[in-house]
């Protein structure tokens, strides 16, 4: 009971974390929750993160770990954010070579998940 309490609070605070980092307010989030469901989808959610902090995603993937690829992976619903981190240093040139558009990042992840390992 207090481990599943446990994992419920952590859960909410990373997610308040990302809706911070990614400059979500309450406010943002209700208008546009209540105006329509495709509103805010984790797709946008995700797009939104990775065009906001690609600068730090590519500086933690170098480095293999760091908290903006822990929460990279949680929006991506990978389970080892560990090895999420490992596999992003492994897979950097593939991942960030002539990157236009950081929301680019996202399907090259997938891309290169579909050719390599399951992460």
């Amino acid at each position: 009971m207090i481990k599943n309490n446990f994992k419920n609070i952590t859960g909410a605070f990373v997610v308040g974390m990302l809706l911070a980092a990614v400059g979500c307010t309450t406010t943002d989030v209700t208008s546009s929750t209540s105006s329509s469901v495709d509103a805010a989808t984790p797709d946008v959610t995700l797009n939104r993160f990775v065009d906001v902090r690609i600068t730090s995603i590519k500086k933690e993937a170098a480095a293999g770990e760091g908290e903006n690829l822990e929460a990279l992976a949680q929006l991506m619903g990978k389970q080892d954010k560990q090895a999420f981190s490992g596999w992003m240093q492994v897979n950097y040139d593939a991942l960030f070579n002539n990157l236009e558009q950081p929301e680019e990042l996202i399907s090259r992840i997938e891309m290169v998940t579909a050719q390599t390992q399951k992460i």
